[in-house]
């Protein structure tokens, strides 16, 4: 969620300062041959394409690296939970009723849940007795992964992992005071947690389509800029992306329309 509210800041950055850039020249289709010398005002619109065009670029380039570093993450988290089934000690007998959109292997026994919300202490004390040695978080009172998971690790491993990904959306820390208010709510109706941990997961993919979405408008609007300002009058854009492979006015025409600017 953090990526995310990062890359929609970036993005209505760059959505300010393209508008702010566009509203004082905007940008006119010229009319002129390639490769010719151009007016003044026909160098001016020019200018403020290629302007955009690298607000547009790299504010996306921060973006990817967002999403880059969002992708290992996501799946080894996934690849961690699939090594969980059949992991661990477990009570068996009836189970909660996963859906399958949680992602989550087999199914979590309710007598597992409660055992581990009888045994866990409250979040003050896990955080003060599982110390996270180097996490800035930790160290503000947030409870962390390792300190629930060390706190719980005589029980089912995955039930564990399910029941702290109820805490939090697609992060190993979570606010303390979210975390005690579900758990005590789960104490009270363990059912709770199948909504919580498919509503979780739901949040967290949709964040890195929402990433993905946005950046690849980015790049869109930054190729639409860069067309503008270097090779405006290139006949591919007429029908991308299908004209980016025509042997006649695919990426290898673009250099026969690429305007001189002296």
């Amino acid at each position: 969620v953090l990526m995310t509210m990062v890359m929609f800041l970036s993005t209505g950055i760059l959505l300010i300062s393209a508008c702010a850039v566009g509203a004082f020249a905007p940008i006119r289709a010229p009319s002129f041959r390639p490769k010719t010398h151009l007016r003044v005002v026909e160098q001016l619109d020019i200018g403020t394409a290629r302007v955009s065009f690298f607000l547009w670029f790299f504010g996306a380039s921060g973006g990817a690296g967002i999403a880059r570093s969002s992708f290992p993450r996501m799946y080894n988290n996934v690849k961690t939970i699939q090594g969980l089934k059949g992991k661990g000690p477990t009570l068996g007998g009836e189970k909660l009723g996963l859906n399958p959109l949680c992602g989550y292997p087999e199914d979590l026994s309710i007598a597992d849940i409660k055992k581990i919300l009888d045994d866990c202490p409250s979040v003050e004390e896990l955080v003060r007795k599982y110390p996270v040695e180097g996490n800035f978080l930790a160290d503000r009172g947030y409870l962390t992964y390792s300190a629930f998971a060390e706190a719980n690790k005589n029980n089912n491993p995955l039930t564990v992992r399910a029941i702290f990904d109820t805490l939090n959306t697609s992060t190993d820390v979570c606010n303390p005071e979210t975390a005690q208010e579900k758990l005590d709510s789960y104490r009270e109706n363990p059912d709770l947690i199948k909504g919580e941990l498919l509503k979780s997961k739901l949040i967290g993919f949709s964040s890195i389509f929402v990433l993905l979405f946005l950046l690849g408008l980015a790049d869109v609007i930054a190729f639409g800029h860069a067309k503008d300002g270097w090779f405006p009058e290139w006949p591919g854009a007429q029908n991308l992306p299908w004209s980016l492979f025509d042997a006649d006015i695919g990426l290898g025409a673009i250099p026969q329309y690429w305007v001189s600017d002296d």
